[in-house]
């Protein structure tokens, strides 16, 4: 009896540090993927503050360059 109960105690010692073992794995994984995470929202968030300002001149040269269209459609009409 008492051998029966030494293997249902070591295999209920091994579950638990097998448990231990994923549960710190899991913990790992989460904090690394977290990390990472973060990482990529930084990234991500200077690329929209830099496309934004992108976006900014390329409609300020939209802008500069339909003026421009008009005047020179304008100075031919004059022309004719």
């Amino acid at each position: 009896m008492s051998f029966v109960r030494l293997l249902v105690s070591f295999a209920v010692l091994l579950v638990s540090l097998g448990h231990l073992l994923v549960s710190s794995c899991a913990t790992l994984g989460f904090v690394l993927f977290t990390r990472e995470f973060r990482t990529f929202t930084r990234e991500f968030r200077t690329f929209t503050r830099e496309f934004c300002c992108f976006t900014r001149e390329f409609g300020s040269f939209t802008r500069e360059f339909v003026l421009f269209t008009r005047k020179l459609l304008r100075s031919r009409k004059k022309r004719t």
